[in-house]
């Protein structure tokens, strides 16, 4: 029997394909991953059929990688590593199992995107977490899992925001279900009969073995379905523009503001990114960055609850007073975009036509860390000189600054808009630009396809005892393998 025949049996054919074009589309992403083809697509629908999947496959030995998100990808974690593996594609499980207002949680299947979920928030009076305009096929709970910034840096408690509880299916095939899903009752169901909302992270006792799962990029598990925090949607809200050409004094007013918790949305973004976000095509978004200013503050002010607007009125005349203070000047508008354009094309919305990274040049490569935001210049700089002696134009280059766990750390991402034929050129140059930023300091909390040999090496106990829970929580070894530091790893 061959290895269609044998996953046929557990999942009918119809959810398991060996096409060569099908297979093509998981082989390669808009990394410097190598090629290679999986041998299977598998399609399950259900967490059953998802320990099915891993059952065969750990008394096989056949390598499993998950994918929950559409393309375009960009980071490598979804590209087979070894020969033989087979793709996990959970995007058919769309389910939205449960949405409580009263607790702010929803619990949400893989598949789930971010707009099929706020279209359903929206019904409830909730919002999720949106990453910076999300492609229309990416998953929630891929996003959550891979611990991407939210742009809502006021309830960033932690990196691990905002997920409660879980359930992953790891590689032993056995069924963990973290924080309140895990009891008292074993049946989500039964927990909601006794007054549980499956929101309480910890479990058993003071351990969450959810941190264990996330950002391991598959390779302890499967995770079948998140409940995840919500918040209240703004009845009353309102977008503002701060422009400077200087970074600091928009370091200053994000480090004050969130201090005093006054807006929701709240980042730093170059004139180039803000461009790719709202414009379309190529001569537009080089048009639209050469009026705008070179950094924007982006910040929005909410009103909800039973007194709405009486709470977007305060929030706003503490806000104003406060940038009197700080000497800046916030706008309506801000090289011809209007904040309620801005507010329609971006808040709360995903990437409509093509992708936004992919409008300026046809390409992307991604660079990211975390490091404080008042270091930020002094990345951002060093990554300008070092992107310019390997021939990359700076102002081609696009800066993301999103403030994390109430502003102790800082997300920043560069993003590199070239021509495909270019940028597989780019390989080496990227390389070297990933090495300067850890050289100064970058915490690459995502050590995604080659920066695993950057950040690994020089961790050698922590790699030892990563290496030890793999064993525990995936022995056969069969999780998106040579991931990480878990390369060279035998049975």
């Amino acid at each position: 029997m061959d290895k269609r025949d044998e996953f046929s049996r557990i999942l009918t054919r119809m959810k398991v394909t060996d096409d060569h074009k099908t297979r093509m589309l998981y082989a390669s992403d808009h990394s410097y991953a190598p090629v290679l083809q999986p041998d299977l697509v598998v399609r399950p629908h259900t967490s059953d059929e998802v320990i099915d999947v891993v059952n065969l496959a750990r008394d096989k030995g056949y390598p499993l990688v998950p994918v929950s998100s559409g393309p375009p990808h960009f980071r490598g974690d979804s590209v087979p590593s070894v020969d033989g593996a087979v793709i996990v594609d959970l995007s058919g499980m769309k389910r939205i199992e449960w949405i409580n207002r009263r607790n702010r949680v929803a619990v949400i299947e893989p598949g789930v995107t971010f707009s099929e979920l706020q279209a359903a928030l929206d019904k409830q009076g909730l919002r999720t977490m949106f990453p910076l305009l999300p492609r229309s096929a990416k998953s929630v709970v891929g996003a959550y899992m891979e611990r991407e910034p939210f742009t809502l840096p006021k309830y960033a408690w932690d990196l691990g925001d905002p997920i409660a509880s879980s359930e992953i299916i790891l590689g032993d095939g056995y069924r963990m279900r973290t924080g309140g899903g895990a009891g008292p009752a074993p049946t989500l169901e039964g927990q909601r009969k006794v007054g549980g909302a499956q929101k309480l992270p910890l479990s058993p006792g003071a351990m969450d073995a959810r941190r264990i799962i996330q950002g391991s990029q598959g390779s302890m598990g499967i995770c079948t379905w998140l409940a995840i925090r919500c918040e209240l949607l703004p009845e009353h809200e309102e977008i503002r523009f701060v422009g400077s050409d200087e970074l600091g004094p928009l370091i200053e007013a994000a480090y004050r503001l969130i201090y005093l918790r006054l807006p929701d949305e709240m980042y730093i973004i170059n004139a180039m990114t803000m461009a790719c976000l709202l414009a379309q095509s190529p001569e537009n978004i080089a048009a639209l960055r050469d009026r705008l200013p070179e950094w924007i503050l982006v910040l929005s002010v909410g009103g909800y609850g039973t007194l709405a607007r009486d709470q977007f009125d305060y929030k706003m005349g503490d806000l104003e007073e406060e940038a009197g203070r700080l000497g800046i000047e916030l706008n309506a508008s801000l090289g011809g975009v209007a904040n309620k354009d801005y507010r329609g094309q971006v808040v709360r919305r995903i990437s409509s036509g093509e992708y936004w990274k992919m409008r300026y040049q046809g390409d992307c490569r991604e660079l990211f860390f975390l490091t404080s935001l008042a270091r930020a210049p002094e990345f951002i700089g060093k990554i300008k000189e070092t992107a310019r002696t390997h021939g990359c134009d700076p102002s081609n280059m696009g800066v993301y600054l999103q403030q994390v766990i109430q502003g102790t750390a800082c997300h920043v991402g560069f993003d590199f808009f070239m021509e495909p034929d270019r940028i597989r050129e780019f390989g080496h140059d990227f390389h070297a630009l990933s090495l300067t930023a850890f050289e100064m300091g970058g915490y690459f909390s995502r050590p995604y396809g080659d920066w695993a040999d950057i950040v690994y090496p020089p961790a050698k106990t922590f790699v030892k005892y990563a290496r030890g829970l793999k064993r525990i929580f995936d022995p056969a070894l069969i999780m998106n393998p040579e991931k990480l530091c878990f390369k060279e790893m035998s049975g």
